[in-house]
């Protein structure tokens, strides 16, 4: 799950369309508005072969996406800048669902759920 602010969610959409127009692969964590819970580790990916969230093992994974996929998830992303709400960033073949979120959870909810 991605939980963010408005800030948050706008420094993502902007991470996303840096790292999607460059083609470098990265992981979520060197999003600067990106706090990733519960020791995961996610490679973000440009790919041909549009997955989705693939594990690779344990708490590694890879979200791979195609320019369309990712367009799609940016296009998701901006519709929640009206406000509070969630988006499912689903993909052809998630191993795990994403979901994002902006004002529905905060601090509180991951220190009781956290691990």
């Amino acid at each position: 799950m991605l939980d963010v602010d408005r800030d948050g969610l706008q420094s993502l959409i902007a991470w996303l369309r840096v790292i999607m127009s460059s083609g470098r692969n990265t992981t979520i964590g060197d999003c600067p508005a990106a706090v990733v819970q519960s020791g995961l580790h996610v490679e973000v990916l440009g790919a041909a072969d549009d997955a989705g969230l693939v594990r690779i093992s344990g708490g590694h994974l890879a979200w791979r996406r195609s320019g369309e996929g990712w367009s799609e998830i940016i296009d998701k992303l901006t519709a929640m800048e009206a406000g509070a709400c969630h988006q499912y960033l689903d993909g052809p073949r998630d191993d795990l669902q994403v979901m994002a979120s902006i004002g529905e959870y905060g601090d509180a909810w991951w220190r009781r759920y956290d691990g």
